[in-house]
């Protein structure tokens, strides 16, 4: 299992993500209740900081919730809860 810091150097967080499956807390999910969601991370084509200022991770994941299917998400640096 990786851990990460929210102040994580932007190198090293998207090496910690990619190929990793991650289970993230969205703030508002469609798709689970819960707002736990597990994602195969395969690629971080962004890091930065929203509007609203928090850290993000724009990623290309494979969506465990959604049958595998690829698409891109915004994954708070905060919402990230495990890493393996």
């Amino acid at each position: 299992m990786k851990e990460i810091q929210y102040n994580e150097p932007t190198a090293s967080l998207i090496s910690k993500l990619v190929g990793s499956t991650v289970r993230y807390l969205a703030e508002k999910s469609q798709v689970k209740s819960d707002g736990v969601r597990v994602f195969k991370v395969e690629a971080v084509e962004e890091v930065g900081f929203s509007a609203k200022g928090k850290r993000f991770a724009k990623c290309l994941v494979s969506d465990v919730d959604q049958e595998g299917q690829s698409v891109y998400r915004n994954l708070s640096v905060a919402g990230i809860e495990l890493i393996v």
